[in-house]
């Protein structure tokens, strides 16, 4: 790309006259620096490729690259944003296929099912409501699989833009709309490879009916999945997959027989560490502060379990028995007591938790006082 470069006059003229194919080099010689073109007179100074303007275009740009982006995937996935990963198949279907039916109620007709994935898959998909798109979507899979029109042509990167307008002199608006056109391609390109990577990870199950694999697409593309309080999400941070189950409300006594409301929190584990944690900021006598992603004090180490479905399971069961069961009123036991001392000053206090002892939600049950073992 050249831009226009401001220069006193008697330079430009010189510069120009310097350019002439006919005249002498000599003076030039041994001179470094930035290719400078002449059009009626106007000096144009050489700066950056236009694939390297393109390829940085979220660094020079972020507002237009962002804007772009967003477009595009709007357009593809509507409200839901992408999440793709090619290594993600594997965690989807250990989460979704082996975990999640220990802490979710099934009907009785998927869990006698002769393919019990394709029938939870199923289920799923009428439970959590999938857009119809991406059932069209599976179908449009299932169709090329079959042998169907299907567009295979090799990702490359969009450049020059210029090449059929060599000496051509254009405007912002034109450079602006000519980057606009190489950022979307680029954009729907990148969508296009990680696509083609979730085909492969999804040709096993090309066969189910396209509601069940409209529902794996629905899920991969979202990154995420609620039901009935157990789910799991894919971490911006670091990009691990956090697989969690909600405690709901519960209630917790203290030495004095006194009771205390503990609102709902999401227990879990990720792919890179299977000690349970608390998502929320939270406190409960066994959290060391108040503060989120806090380890739950179990009593022994979960080290050396493995991203399987039993060490999933068994992590977390571990850390919602805890929560629940694992404060004694009688030892105190924990980093902190819901009762204390008086003139014994603490960090963390459960004052604002407490509630009557008659309250009526824990006489019906509604609110189960889980560690209320005698």
């Amino acid at each position: 790309m050249y831009l226009p470069c401001p220069m006193d006059p008697q330079t430009a003229v010189e510069l120009e006259r310097g350019a002439d194919p006919g005249a002498s080099s000599d003076a030039w010689e041994g001179v470094r620096g930035p290719r400078i073109i002449f059009d009626r007179g106007i000096p144009y100074v050489e700066t950056v490729p236009w694939e390297g303007l393109v390829r940085h275009a979220e660094a020079f740009f972020p507002g237009l690259a962002s804007c772009i982006r967003k477009k595009v995937d709007r357009e593809l996935f509507g409200s839901a944003k992408p999440g793709f990963g090619v290594n993600e198949m594997a965690h989807l279907e250990t989460v979704v296929f082996h975990v999640l039916p220990r802490f979710v109620r099934l009907p009785r007709w998927v869990k006698s099912a002769e393919n019990k994935p394709m029938a939870l898959a199923l289920w799923l998909s009428k439970k959590t409501g999938v857009p119809e798109r991406f059932f069209r979507w599976a179908e449009d899979m299932q169709r090329e699989e079959g042998g169907g029109d299907r567009r295979n042509e090799p990702v490359g990167f969009p450049c020059r833009v210029f090449d059929d307008v060599a000496g051509r002199v254009l405007g912002a608006r034109a450079v602006r709309q000519e980057l606009e056109a190489a950022l979307e391609k680029t954009r729907r390109e990148a969508l296009e490879q990680q696509q083609e990577a979730l085909r492969t990870g999804i040709h096993p199950y090309r066969n189910w009916p396209s509601a069940a694999l409209g529902f794996l697409l629905w899920v991969l593309s979202r990154g995420s999945l609620e039901v009935e309080g157990f789910g799991f999400l894919r971490r911006a941070s670091d990009g691990a997959v956090v697989i969690y189950k909600r405690t709901g409300r519960y209630a917790l006594r203290d030495y004095y027989n006194r009771l205390y409301l503990f609102s709902d929190c999401r227990v879990a584990v990720t792919s890179q560490d299977l000690w349970p944690v608390v998502m929320e900021c939270y406190k409960h006598p066994l959290l060391p502060r108040h503060q989120p992603w806090q380890r739950i004090c179990l009593g022994r180490s979960p080290a050396g379990r493995a991203f399987t479905a039993p060490h999933i399971i068994q992590s977390l069961e571990d850390g919602l028995n805890a929560l629940y069961y694992g404060y004694d009123a009688r030892k105190r036991n924990g980093y902190h007591s819901l009762d204390h001392f008086p003139g014994f000053q603490r960090d963390i206090h459960f004052d604002d938790l407490r509630i009557p002892s008659d309250d009526p939600r824990c006489l019906s049950g509604e609110i189960p006082i889980t560690n209320a073992f005698s």
